[in-house]
This record gives C-alpha cells, sequence and structure tokens, in this order.
C-alpha cells in the first residue's frame, strides 16, 4: 500500500487509480465494520427491551397473582373466624345442655368430663394445623372427637331415659 501511495502521489495514474480503488475498499469495510456494530448495539438493544417486557410481563402476572391470593387470604381469614366462633358457641351450648342433664338429676357427663374430652379434641385438630408446635402435643390414642363423645353421652342419656320411661309405663298399667 506504501508503494502504490507513493507512486500516486508521485504522479503515476495507474498507481493513482489502484489507490483509489483500494481507499474505496477500505472506506467500504470501514462503513460496514461501523454498520455491523451498529446492528449489533441495536440487536443487544432490542434483546435487551425484550427481556424488559418479558420481566415485566411476569411481574404483571405474579402481582395478578397476589392479588388474588390476598383475596383469597381475607376469605380464609374470616371462615377461620367464624369457624373459632361456631366452635366457642357450640362449646357454650354444650355446657348448657350439660347443666341440665345435671340439674334433671344425672351425674354424668360432667362439666369436667367436657372439659377434660373437648380440650383433648381441640388438641387432636390442632396437630394438623400450622399452630401444632405452639400447643401441647397428644398422642392419638389420647386425641377425641367431639360428635363421637358426645354421642355416647347422648346414647347413655336415651338408654336412662328410655329405663325411666318404661319403668313409669310398667307402673301406669299395673
Amino acid at each position: 500500500m506504501a508503494s502504490v501511495s507513493y507512486s500516486a502521489h508521485t504522479g503515476d495514474e495507474r498507481a493513482a487509480a489502484k489507490l483509489e480503488t483500494l481507499r474505496d475498499r477500505a472506506i467500504r469495510r470501514d462503513v460496514d465494520a461501523r454498520n455491523l456494530a451498529s446492528a449489533i448495539d441495536e440487536a443487544k438493544r432490542r434483546v435487551v427491551a425484550a427481556k424488559a417486557f418479558e420481566a415485566q410481563a411476569e411481574e404483571t402476572r405474579i402481582a395478578g397473582e397476589l392479588q388474588e391470593l390476598a383475596g383469597l387470604m381475607r376469605e380464609v381469614g374470616a371462615k377461620a373466624d367464624r369457624a373459632l366462633k361456631t366452635l366457642i358457641e357450640a362449646s357454650v351450648d354444650l355446657k348448657k345442655v350439660i347443666v341440665a342433664t345435671n340439674q334433671r338429676g344425672l351425674a354424668n357427663p360432667s362439666a369436667t368430663q367436657l372439659q377434660a374430652l373437648g380440650r383433648r379434641a381441640i388438641l387432636g385438630e390442632l396437630v394438623g394445623s400450622p399452630f401444632a408446635k405452639e400447643f401441647e402435643h397428644i398422642a392419638p390414642r389420647e386425641r377425641q372427637n367431639f360428635a363421637a363423645f358426645t354421642g355416647a353421652w347422648a346414647n347413655a342419656i336415651e338408654r336412662f331415659a328410655s329405663q325411666k320411661l318404661n319403668k313409669g309405663g310398667d307402673e301406669k298399667v299395673a
């Protein structure tokens, strides 16, 4: 290139034409290289923009899910409050029934039995809850169920009442 450049500047027309061709090629290569670099930069910018768009879409999706979960959390929290209130109301009603049976001469079931068996029923159910570690663990054989022990009590009361009714019915016939 140095030799061609020297010859072109000293008046050699063929060297000047060759130099012009070399310069045009160099300029084209430089422009092509700059264009390619610009295209690469644009592609990188578009990839970054696409990733940002995807990230924003994912954040939007997650935010929507979080809103749904917040609503569900509110509903489930209210449900837990209602269930707890129902447990308390039913327990108070159950104690009233026991007091009424005691007032009618039956010693069993007693409020003490309700307390003990009810405690075991509640602790037994808490074993499967997120609060299990906060309460005393109760072995499976010690766990109770309100329906089971109140059903057994009801059966015993019905048998007692049936005996009284039959006894009273026999006396009327005689």
